[in-house]
């Protein structure tokens, strides 16, 4: 595809700035549209999992702007009062980390400085898009400095997929805590019969507690009403109650941090594309957090249509080519996030007996957990 003629990207968080650079790796031009100051975004604290797949496409676009991280090296898994887990391991994969963790933040500080750096990269912010026109030949984006983009396609990057299976479910409720117990650059994963609960490696620290202990991030997801009913209890009740949802072998928690609580949406785009507008990362697919693979199947959306738009002369066919390539890494990953928490949190028998029998199967037959390992670090291959 013709390069001089810059691509409109409508969001400039990690998505769409790590989209621009892998356009500008192949020599395409972008212009990166954002509402929001880059002050105001890098204050953004929330943690995103980085799958070493994810790592090994940021490295080279960060170069030594790599922003603080925290490398993830292990993962257990478990599900609450059952027996039976696995636990997928970097020495699976020759001592190679699974991936890291980072605030999104700092990721967005380090892709923003290596987008200023980058001739084909043009950053408008704080700019709003008001309209997106397309025409049988280019798009045309108003904007509300009164200006307009003229561009031969729009990558739409930024909020979330349309909604459509009602109200949200699930709450997240977030927070550090600290934690006696468990090993650097150890992640959990625990089923419960609310919702997933992970615990996460992370760069940040929480002053409170005893400094021998870690701080790991939290998402604990659970209905509405006791998301409210968690926000509003006082630290000491909180900590008892996360304590026993974790059980003693994972560690004893400390001390907890300031927390918050979202709804976790789902939702899955269909088509992906129009005419001349395309979307991706959560434009694309609004994600459960189980397994944390949001920001990563977003990432390599920006990969697949770099490359796609790099090997067609003609931006329809490029998108064409793109929407037919990510259906099944699309598919795959957002059915595994949308079953996995209904699964483990059914009581009936026989489900509750089969999970238990894969959790140790995984265990015990290597092969089976380093699939799975690989899936969650490079998405399903078509």
């Amino acid at each position: 595809m013709n390069g001089s003629v810059p691509i409109a990207i409508l969001g400039g968080g990690p998505i769409g700035l790590a989209c621009a650079l892998l356009l500008a790796q192949r020599r395409i031009a972008s212009i990166v549209v954002d509402a929001r100051a880059l002050d105001d975004a890098r204050r953004d604290a929330r943690l995103l999992a980085l799958s070493r797949g994810t790592w090994q496409v940021l490295r080279p676009l960060l170069g030594e702007r790599v922003p603080a991280h925290a490398a993830i090296r292990d993962v257990y898994v478990s599900s609450a009062g059952e027996f039976g887990s696995t636990h997928l391991s970097a020495a699976d994969f020759d001592g190679a980390d699974l991936g890291a963790t980072a605030l999104y933040g700092d990721l967005l500080d380090a892709l923003a400085r290596a987008a200023a750096a980058q001739p084909l990269i043009e950053v408008r912010r704080p700019c709003r898009a008001l309209q997106v026109e397309q025409t049988p030949h280019a798009v045309r984006i108003a904007l509300d400095d009164a200006r307009a983009i003229d561009a031969p396609l729009a990558v739409h990057a930024e909020g979330s997929a349309p909604q459509t299976d009602g109200a949200p479910s699930q709450w997240a409720l977030i927070a550090n805590v600290r934690l006696h117990g468990p090993a650097a650059g150890s992640a959990y994963e625990r089923f419960t019969r609310e919702g997933p609960l992970a615990l996460l490696p992370t760069p940040a620290q929480i002053a409170a507690g005893d400094a021998s202990a870690r701080t790991l991030a939290l998402v604990w997801c659970m209905s509405e009403a006791e998301s409210a009913r968690r926000l509003a209890l006082a630290d000491a009740a909180l900590r008892a109650e996360l304590q026993q949802a974790i059980g003693p072998r994972i560690g004893r928690v400390d001390s907890i941090g300031p927390r918050q609580r979202y709804a976790l949406a789902q939702a899955l785009r269909d088509p992906v594309r129009t005419h001349r507008v395309v979307a991706l990362g959560n434009a694309a697919q609004t994600l459960h957090p189980v397994a944390g693979q949001g920001f990563n199947l977003g990432l390599r959306d920006c990969v697949v249509l770099a490359d796609a738009l790099a090997a067609h002369g003609d931006a329809l066919a490029a998108l064409a080519d793109y929407a037919a390539r990510r259906r099944v890494d699309r598919a795959a990953i957002a059915a595994l996030t949308r079953w996995l928490p209904r699964i483990f949190a059914t009581r009936f028998g026989a489900i509750a007996s089969a999970r238990a029998a894969g959790l140790i199967a995984l265990d015990l037959i290597p092969p089976l957990r380093r699939q799975l390992a690989h899936l969650l670090m490079f998405g399903a291959r078509a």
